[in-house]
Parts: C-alpha cells; sequence; structure tokens
C-alpha cells in the first residue's frame, strides 16, 4: 500500500542558545518529531532510557515521543524545527522506526539553507522578513522539502515489513483524512465514522485499537498543535488563534490548551520552553 500522504505539519522551529538551564523532563510539548542542527557547543538527550549526545557537525531527527530528559551542562546553539506528519500511517511507521537518527552535517546538501529559511520563517533573534501574515510561503515550502528528505532516509532504514499497512488502517483511512481537513469545526463522531462505513461505536473501538488515542483525542492533539505553530511563528494574539483553531470562546481555548500541555497560550507564547 502506498502511503495516504507525506504530508506534515511544521509545528515550531526557531534559532536558540541553550544554556544550563535547559534541562527538563520530557512533558506534552515533546510529542513530535524534532529535526535540530547544533552549531556549537552540545547537550544530552535521554531517548528510552540511554543518554545520546547532541553536538555540532551533525543532524539529528529524533522522535520526542520517546525523550525522557534533556540537559545542556554548558551551552548549545541549535538550529531546529518540530513537526508532525498528517498521515496516522506515517506518524504509525516513524514511531515504529528507531528514535533516533543521525546523519554529517557535511553529507546533507542543504544544511546552510535549512538554517536560513529557519531564520526567515521563525520569530527570534534572526528574525528577517515579516512573512507571518502570508498562509503558506516560499520558506516553510522549502522546509517541507527538506523534512521530506528526512522522511525519506528513515524509510530507507526501516525494515519493508514495518511498511506494511493493517487491514485496519486501509479501512480508517477515509476517516482520517476528513478529521485532518475538518478538525477545527470538531465533526461528530458519527459524521467522521460514516467516512469509513462504520458504525459510530465500532469506529471508535478500531480507531483507538490502531492509534492509541480515541478520534476525539485526535482532533484535540491536531488542534493544539495547530495553536503552537499560530502562537509561535504568527504575530496573531491568543483570541485570534482560538478562532482559527476552531474555539469560539477564548478562555475556554486557554482551558483546554493549559490542561494539554501545562502552559497557558501566553506563557508558551512569551517563553517559547522547547
Amino acid at each position: 500500500m502506498a502511503l495516504d500522504s507525506f504530508e506534515c505539519r511544521i509545528i515550531t522551529g526557531g534559532f536558540n542558545h541553550c544554556d544550563n538551564t535547559w534541562n527538563k523532563a520530557s512533558d506534552e510539548l515533546d510529542r513530535c518529531f524534532k529535526i535540530y542542527h547544533p552549531v556549537k557547543g552540545g547537550a544530552i538527550i535521554n531517548i528510552d532510557g540511554i543518554e545520546y549526545p547532541i553536538q555540532k557537525g551533525n543532524v539529528y531527527l529524533i522522535s520526542g515521543f520517546h525523550i525522557e530528559s534533556q540537559r545542556c551542562s554548558s551551552f548549545m546553539d541549535v538550529y531546529w524545527l518540530h513537526f508532525i506528519p498528517y498521515s496516522l500511517y506515517l506518524r504509525h511507521i516513524m514511531l515504529n522506526s528507531r528514535s533516533l537518527h543521525v546523519w554529517s552535517e557535511t553529507n546533507i546538501s542543504f544544511v546552510d539553507d535549512f538554517n536560513l529559511y529557519i531564520k526567515k520563517l521563525f520569530r527570534g533573534d534572526f528574525k528577517t522578513s515579516n512573512i507571518t501574515s502570508l498562509p503558506f510561503s516560499f520558506e516553510e515550502a522549502k522546509l517541507h522539502s527538506y523534512i521530506l528528505h528526512f522522511i525519506a532516509e528513515t524509510l530507507k532504514d526501516t525494515p519493508s515489513y514495518s511498511l506494511e499497512a493493517s487491514g485496519d488502517i486501509k479501512k480508517l483511512t477515509p476517516s482520517v483524512t476528513f478529521m485532518n481537513n475538518e478538525f477545527r469545526n470538531n465533526p461528530p463522531l458519527e459524521t467522521i465514522a460514516q467516512k469509513s462505513k462504520f458504525a459510530p461505536n465500532y469506529f471508535h473501538r478500531m480507531f483507538k485499537k490502531n492509534f492509541g488515542l480515541t478520534p476525539h483525542g485526535y482532533m484535540l492533539r491536531l488542534r493544539m498543535e495547530y495553536a503552537i505553530k499560530l502562537l509561535t511563528s504568527t504575530e496573531k494574539s491568543v483570541k485570534e488563534v482560538a478562532c482559527e483553531c476552531g474555539y469560539e470562546n477564548e478562555f475556554y481555548f486557554q482551558r483546554q490548551f493549559k490542561k494539554h500541555y501545562k502552559y497557558s497560550p501566553g506563557k508558551l507564547k512569551k517563553l517559547r520552553p522547547f
């Protein structure tokens, strides 16, 4: 079976100078895939109980779902990007692939452009243009192409049997596609299940069995991921972000966001604790 989609959502990114305050246990904010390119110094990330050095000269693709903690004993200057595949099937494959992939920066021909477009797209020390009003940009398109390169490299190293989609996943694909397009409208379970021609309760059980979360939980995660993208890469107010994520009530959105991430939207917008 061909993958239903290689499209990914860039959640956030930037350039950071990390010091010894960059020490934290994993939390919900880490539940995504991360590309790190350190240019000075280094750090340590604990993945599944094993400590890995993150150091200058390499580019890393990390499954944040497996991070337990991170620490920087001295300093690290790093370009970074967080993303998540739209396709639950692709998420499933990447979650069951290796948790850490490492490439020498000398083997990544576009590494300088990767850094440049991160500078341009995200707020921070190197903001060079006001592109945040655009729904999509050249810089974001280029970053998507680089993400696709790294995904292709991980798939190349993934055993072929891990790429086989189960019959259940194939049957669920129409509903997943519908949720990816309509999550801001929070469609009812009955409507979602109809897309795959299942009864609601049966669809709910099958979805949770295959993906480890409920349909409602999946759409909530899509809303929260989209909120982080807007909060960290645009100048939109919390009220505007709430509206774009499908929440009519700004304060309800704030409660949901804080419950999910343990940060208020305003605090995350200000601190960017990544």
